[in-house]
């Protein structure tokens, strides 16, 4: 900001003295010339020069009109000066505003809202991958679990079919032996009733 004010004053001043200049030029030929034709007009007094009053009063009223002009020019350079200068300080402050409100949007552009929290970009896109990795390895891990589960189901299915084949085949025994058992037994009541019947 103060390299800017620096060059703006600069430029400021450069510009009021080429434009000083430029009408100083184009009214000093005028003044040269009547205090020329003053000089030359005028008669010779052995070493003085006689100068006409009314031609010294028109030089003095044109130095006057001169003067009052470069007078009024100094007066609009200092008053467009001041200007300049008003409007140096509020684009000074319009500068520090928009600085301030690039340095708020790069804060925003650096940075995402999460959960309401501001959170810069690194630290989002690090949260990120750690949740996005957490969940792959909590997904294999119940992925695993659910394989190692599945496996003891299945096994366990197949020892429980295993055990009823068994059981079946056990109580298929065990319901011939009775069976048998029972035959024997009503062999035996059958042979017990016809000996006591034969004697």
């Amino acid at each position: 900001m103060n390299k800017l004010s620096k060059k703006l004053m600069a430029t400021l001043a450069i510009f009021s003295v080429v434009f000083f200049q430029l009408h100083a030029q184009e009214n000093e030929p005028q003044i040269i010339s009547n205090l020329h034709t003053l000089i030359t007009k005028s008669s010779s007094y052995q070493n003085y020069k006689v100068i006409d009053k009314a031609a010294i009063s028109g030089f003095q009223n044109t130095l006057k009109n001169y003067v009052a002009k470069q007078e009024q020019m100094m007066s609009n350079l200092h008053q467009e000066i001041a200007e300049n200068k008003k409007s140096s300080i509020v684009l000074q402050n319009q500068l520090q505003e928009l600085k301030q409100t690039n340095e708020l949007l790069n804060e925003e552009k650096a940075s995402i809202s999460f959960l309401g929290i501001q959170i810069s970009k690194e630290n989002y896109s690090i949260t990120m991958w750690v949740l996005f990795l957490g969940a792959l390895a909590i997904a294999g891990i119940l992925f695993y679990k659910f394989k190692t589960a599945n496996t003891v189901t299945h096994h366990s299915r197949t020892v429980l079919k295993d055990l009823e084949e068994e059981f079946e085949s056990y109580r298929r025994v065990c319901i011939e032996r009775e069976q048998s058992l029972r035959r024997q037994l009503f062999e035996e009541a059958k042979k017990n009733r016809e000996f006591k019947n034969v004697s």
